[in-house]
């Protein structure tokens, strides 16, 4: 009798059934494990996983393509539906493909890389103008900002496509009154909740953008609505930071430490 090596839950051949992995750091979801709709973790790494994502998370390719994955966890399976099917669309995967995943933790998200079954790595088969719109997807904007000019656009793409692939999700954002002349700059709820602060203490700054610069510390505080009030009037004069000027913050962890990147535009 002959038998064949594998799970026959995740349906990983490599998969000799779930461990209580203490960390997730590497993984592949086999050629055996995926199709157009969804993806199954590997039994192996499930547990880790699960430890790690909530009920969606990012994964970003190394074009810097990034997609919303949502997670399914089931008592004996969990599966990554959401954006996987636009992943696999969006790279023309094939029947033994394999996708090679790399936790972040710094960002909570998975560097993702799809192969063909001799080991080269798939590219998007995007144009691009598909690519450039990919790049943006995900990217939040400032609700009321006005019109980014054709060339803010070309210098926002080269910084929000650079910083994709090492940061939470950018923030664009056009500096009104109130953030360049009275230092008070408002970030938005939903990257404050992925930060996980503190109801009031301080955060570090670091600005890009001509020199970089060793890091702010930047008071803030967590108002009613859930928005972050930072008093930067140092950011704001060491930087020349006026009204009307465009930007990107996002955020990363270092050592357990939140630290809010900005570029200017």
């Amino acid at each position: 009798l002959s038998f064949v090596k594998g799970c026959n839950i995740c349906l990983d051949k490599s998969c000799d059934g779930e461990q209580q992995l203490p960390k997730v750091e590497r993984f592949v979801i086999s050629a055996d494990s995926w199709n157009r709709d969804r993806a199954i973790v590997p039994c192996k790494v499930r547990f880790a996983f699960n430890n790690v994502v909530g009920d969606s998370f990012e994964m970003c390719t190394v074009q810097c393509l990034r997609y919303n994955v949502s997670v399914l966890k089931r008592s004996s399976k969990t599966f990554l539906k959401g954006d996987w099917s636009l992943f696999v669309d969006h790279h023309d995967l094939k029947s033994g493909d394999n996708v090679l995943m790399s936790y972040k933790p710094h960002v909570g998200s998975f560097n993702c890389v799809p192969m063909a079954p001799d080991g080269d790595v798939r590219i998007s088969a995007l144009n691009e103008a598909e690519y450039n719109n990919q790049i943006f997807s995900g990217t939040s904007f400032t609700l009321r900002m006005s019109e980014i000019t054709d060339d803010e656009m070309k210098r926002l793409l080269s910084i929000v496509k650079w910083s994709k692939r090492w940061t939470m999700t950018p923030l664009v954002h056009r500096l009104t009154t109130t953030d360049a002349e009275r230092f008070a700059l408002k970030l938005k709820k939903s990257l404050i909740d992925k930060l996980n602060l503190e109801p009031a203490v301080t955060i570090q700054f670091k600005v890009y953008g001509g020199e970089p610069c060793d890091g702010h510390d930047v008071r803030y505080k967590i108002m009613t609505d859930g928005r972050a009030l930072r008093q930067w009037k140092e950011v704001v004069e060491d930087h020349g930071f006026a009204v009307g000027q465009l930007m990107v913050c996002a955020a990363v962890m270092y050592e357990d430490d939140p630290v809010v990147i900005v570029w200017k535009v």
